[in-house]
């Protein structure tokens, strides 16, 4: 299998690509609802804010952050994603399942593929710098390292994320990005996290089949 078949294999059953797409849509439609170009907001006005509530919501329907209930929380049995947690890279916000770490990146409404990641925060190059096994890199020394929250190591994703209110549209898709320092495709491999792609929420059969105590 290839890295993007195994990564869809390890997070889309378990809701957590649906989650994604969640709080996408969620914040999406609280911050175009709030701001508005008449008010004066400007462009941005809307990437720093989408930026903000896009990890607030994430938070909030992972359970962790600021939104974790007080003391340790075990995995709850048949709820995967209670073992999502907060695992930020050099202090950019991230959420890790399992071995799989995303991130957060806003690009301009239709040109998630024009992003030149050597024009990002060293960060965000280094994550694009990652070894890929199925195109392996020339190694890159960028006069950085990148240190995990946690000692095990974890593949780094970005979900990259943007909306417009003209024209009113939306894009979120997730991928491993590729550093391009001479323009070539900024990702390794990207799938479009729509409702399409994404078919039936699991999460939701699994609250579908829960049994009534009586």
């Amino acid at each position: 299998m290839s890295e993007r078949e195994l990564a869809w294999a390890a997070l889309h059953p378990t809701g957590f690509l649906h989650a994604l797409r969640e709080a996408h849509v969620r914040s999406t439609t609280t911050v175009l609802g709030a701001l508005s170009r008449a008010a004066g907001f400007k462009e941005r006005s809307f990437g720093y804010t989408a930026f903000d509530v896009l990890e607030s919501t994430l938070d909030q329907i992972f359970a962790v952050g600021a939104w974790a209930p007080a003391g340790e929380r075990p995995p709850l049995p048949g709820d995967p994603l209670s073992g999502v947690r907060r695992d930020d890279l050099n202090g950019s916000p991230g959420w890790r399942l399992a071995g799989w770490r995303v991130i957060l990146k806003r690009h301009r409404l239709g040109a998630v593929r024009q992003i030149r990641w050597a024009a990002e925060s060293l960060t965000k190059q280094a994550v694009a710098g990652q070894g890929y096994a199925d195109d392996p890199q020339v190694a890159l020394e960028l006069g950085i390292e990148v240190h995990p929250a946690s000692s095990d190591e974890a593949v780094t994703l970005v979900l990259a994320h943007s909306a417009s209110d003209e024209p009113d549209e939306s894009e979120l898709f997730l991928g491993r990005p590729r550093l391009n320092q001479r323009g070539e495709n900024p990702w390794w491999w990207l799938v479009p996290l729509t409702g399409e792609a994404l078919g039936p929420d699991p999460r939701r059969a699994r609250s579908d089949g829960t049994q009534p105590l009586w």
